[in-house]
Order: structure tokens, then sequence, then C-alpha cells
């Protein structure tokens, strides 16, 4: 045999390779970047996605129907010339996704979490939510926006800001309940933190960026998984000595697909 013919035949070999087991990732899907190409679907070598009816009967997206064939091999993510999908280590949440946010067919699971943040319009509350100018929040409080006090940030993350406007807002200003807003198409989680790093480094130095006292990625607090990113918070506020101890903390997700609140924890609304 050949040096050339030898080589292919290993080469041939090495495909065929099994792709080690990788529990710790799972695929998400982003629906708003997807175009309903299916190469990640085709690609898959498990068979674990589908594309999945939406509501819109010309349109599908590719949906992770079967997280315990996955392996986690991201062939998925690197076929996909949108950036549609992202693979995350929030496997429990992801797992959590399949059976609750699928985009059609479980579509009685999503009505049943359905939240009505203005049940109770006349009561003060807090709303912190991210900068994302895809989260419409005029559309989303709709009547209560005037008993309303809206905090907003990069990832609608917990800083010593937002500690202190919500001292003033709950002590000064008579707000009830913190109701904290992901949601699911945030533009922010493919943030690259270290091209970002590189770019302020060039801006103000690398001395300058060192007074920030943590690693930089730790600094930016951008969550890939928008539930992951809202239990995060809760336990940020529930820790603060400067949040009262009765006070309600609500965690919602928007999902753009379907302009639906969704409850991940806190009290459930009477609409």
């Amino acid at each position: 045999m050949t040096d050339a013919a030898s080589s292919i035949s290993n080469d041939a070999v090495i495909k065929r390779l099994p792709v080690p087991k990788r529990q710790d990732q799972l695929p998400w899907v982003i629906s708003a970047s997807c175009e309903s190409c299916a190469d990640c679907v085709n690609v898959c070598p498990v068979f674990g996605l589908e594309m999945w009816e939406t509501e819109d009967p010309d349109y599908t997206i590719p949906w992770l129907s079967n997280p315990d064939a996955c392996i986690g091999c991201a062939k998925c993510e690197e076929v996909c010339t949108w950036g549609a999908i992202n693979m995350t280590s929030f496997v429990a949440d992801a797992r959590e996704r399949l059976f609750t946010k699928r985009p059609h067919g479980l579509s009685k699971e999503l009505e049943s979490q359905e939240y009505c943040l203005y049940s109770n319009a006349d009561e003060k509350v807090v709303v912190i939510a991210c900068i994302d100018c895809k989260l419409a929040l005029d559309g989303v409080l709709k009547e209560k926006r005037d008993n309303c006090y809206v905090l907003r940030n990069a990832g609608n993350t917990i800083s010593d800001c937002v500690i202190r406007s919500l001292v003033l807002a709950i002590d000064v200003l008579g707000a009830k309940e913190i109701i904290l807003i992901g949601h699911s198409k945030c533009e922010l989680r493919h943030t690259a933190a270290k091209e970002l790093r590189e770019v302020l480094v060039n801006r103000v130095g690398d001395k300058s960026l060192n007074v920030l006292g943590k690693p930089f990625n730790k600094w930016l607090q951008i969550a890939v998984d928008p539930v992951f990113q809202l239990k995060t918070q809760e336990e940020a506020l529930r820790k603060s000595e400067l949040i009262p101890d009765g006070i309600k903390i609500t965690g919602l997700i928007y999902d753009e697909y379907n302009e639906k609140l969704q409850r991940v924890f806190g009290p459930e609304s009477n609409p």
C-alpha cells in the first residue's frame, strides 16, 4: 500500500472513531437567529436534533428533542453559519427548556406558565431588566407601568448601584415586590469577553483595567443561560442585608418568540 493510500485509510479510520461523550454540554437554539436551513439537524451524528414547527406554518426551527442521546460534540454549533446554536454547560436548564418551551408542540404547558404582570396594577413594584432593545418593556408592562420603577442594565445583573436603587424604591417609594425579567434572545449572551477586554486595554491600558478587582469575565457578569442568570440574581438579592427579608422576588422570562412572560420562581399571578 502506498503512503498516500495509507494516509487516506488512516483518515477514514479516525473519522469513524466514536466521539467522546460530554454530558456537561447541550446545544441551545437561538430561534431569532435561525434561518431554518436544517444543516445542524443533518450533521448531528446521534439524531438528537429535529426541525420543529412553529406558529408560522412556513417557518421551522431546530430543537434538541433527545438530550439523552446528545454527546456534546458541538457539530451543530460548528456547522451553523448564522450563530443560532450555542453549546451550554447548564444542562439541567437545557433539559427543562426541552419540556417547557418547545416552539409549538407543548403549547398547553406554556399557557399554564404564562404570567400576568399587571394582575395587581395598584401595587408598586421594581423591575430589573436588560438593556437589550428587543426587550420592549412598554409592551410587557402595559397598565402596570404607572406603578413600576424600572432599572435596566446589561444582563439585568445585581450590582451595588442596583442594590442602592432597590433600597430607595422599597424603603422610600414603597415598592412591595422585585421583579427580575430575563429574556430568551439576549444579544449579550454572544459577548466575546476576551475580545472586549482587548478593546478596553487598548483604550485605557492594562493597568487601569486591573482596578476592577476581579477577572474581567466575572466583572461583566454576562451569563449564557437566562434562567440560570435569574436564579443567580435571586440568590444575590436574598444574601444582601440591605434588602428586606419579606420582600417578594419574582423571576420571569420574556420569550420574544411568543411574546409571553413565563414565571421561573416567585408568587403566582392572578390574571
